[in-house]
């Protein structure tokens, strides 16, 4: 097939949806499909995938929004595809893979409160761009079917929009087990433990983001500092890109500075994976983490939120825990106190790799291409 693959940015080095569309590019020319990149960014693509770069403004924020869209729209018209698949929000397109999760949802948890939410609307009509293209895309004008990475965000589809249930698919994500595996771990662990300063009774709780904010790296400091003398081996391991100096001066107020570890951005992620002891993600939205599904690979045990569509496959007490209310500290502090129990902690690690087995990005794509071929009987009938 010849398929066309759209998103912001094509890396390795930036977030869990960025990684996934060089995953996914990469599987797909690896089995013989023409493979067409639209983006503004590329890294880490193999030779065989075609880019196309898209030319987007900076600013404002909404004519940004508009202007990719414009501009993916433009550019993929251009040529003709068996397949169009969006990773982003623009149209018209043929699948739209709703990686970003539903913008109408995240409004909600981010502005519970209505008036507030709208003059949000008004003061930065970026949001409306982005109600306005998801609502093109889901009312199934300019697209035929959705693509889902957890049935969490399948059900925001179905409740905000009405989107019939036989146009999405549920595609979890895979993970690629020959670099995320507790063996390859173990390797490393020593060595970049000793480059983080922790010493072998330490606890480090890894967090993996690029919005500290939204993934509740601010609740999750509070939750270590609520433990007080019984979380006084946790240390917490930041790896992404953020602005440190907010969550410096928590951690130091918190008595924490000296057990907050900011990495930055790195394209070696599975070091930090070798470093930590527990992934924490008490994140308030997110469609289905997939540094969640990496850590579980690695042999790491989760706690993260229910409103994180990656706690589908946790079973509490067994693989992690789950957090009901991204914003309860004190929740979260139990969470991560029933972590504490370093033999408890290895089971639970165990157990999470064997529910990571087969989650492999074989099965996405297969899966992903199952979509495919349906989408292109559909339009050559």
């Amino acid at each position: 097939m010849k398929i066309a693959l759209v998103n912001h940015s094509f890396s390795l080095s930036h977030g869990g949806l960025e990684r996934f569309s060089v995953n996914l590019a990469t599987a797909l020319h690896a089995e013989g499909h023409e493979v067409h990149a639209f983006a503004q960014r590329f890294a880490d693509l193999p030779a065989g995938v075609i880019e196309h770069r898209l030319e987007v403004p900076r600013k404002p924020s909404f004519w940004r929004i508009f202007g990719f869209h414009r501009s993916a729209a433009r550019a993929v018209q251009a040529h003709a595809f068996d397949v169009v698949y969006g990773l982003a929000r623009f149209a018209p397109l043929d699948v739209y893979r709703m990686g970003d999760g539903v913008q109408k949802h995240w409004m909600r948890i981010r502005y519970p409160f209505t008036p507030w939410r709208w003059l949000n609307y008004l003061i930065n009509p970026a949001h409306l761009c982005n109600l306005y293209l998801e609502r093109r895309i889901l009312s199934g004008r300019d697209c035929r079917r959705i693509v889902t990475n957890s049935r969490l965000c399948g059900d925001h589809a179905q409740r905000y929009y009405g989107v019939p249930a036989e146009r999405i698919d549920v595609v979890y994500n895979g993970v690629n087990h020959q670099t995320f595996n507790p063996e390859s771990m173990a390797e490393l662990r020593s060595e970049v433990r000793r480059e983080l300063g922790l010493k072998d009774d330490d606890l480090a709780l890894l967090h993996i983001s690029n919005n500290w904010p939204r993934k509740g790296l601010g609740v999750l400091l509070q939750a270590v500092a609520q433990l007080g003398i019984q979380g006084r081996h946790l240390h917490v391991l930041v790896v992404g890109r953020g602005r440190p100096a907010p969550f410096r001066k928590l951690a130091a107020r918190l008595g924490l500075a000296d057990r907050l570890h900011l990495v930055g951005e790195t394209t070696q992620v599975q070091r930090y994976y070798a470093a930590g002891d527990l992934m924490v993600l008490p994140t308030l939205y997110d469609p289905f983490s997939n540094v969640c599904l990496e850590a579980m690979a690695c042999g790491m045990a989760v706690v993260t939120t229910a409103e994180n569509g990656a706690s589908e496959l946790i079973c509490p007490g067994e693989n992690g825990y789950i957090q009901k209310n991204p914003r309860d500290v004190r929740e979260l502090a139990d969470c991560l106190g029933q972590c504490l129990n370093r033999d408890a902690l290895a089971s639970m690690g165990a157990s999470a790799r064997t529910t990571a087995l087969p989650f492999t990005r074989e099965k996405n794509m297969r899966q992903t291409l199952a979509v495919f071929s349906r989408v292109l009987r559909e339009k050559q009938s």
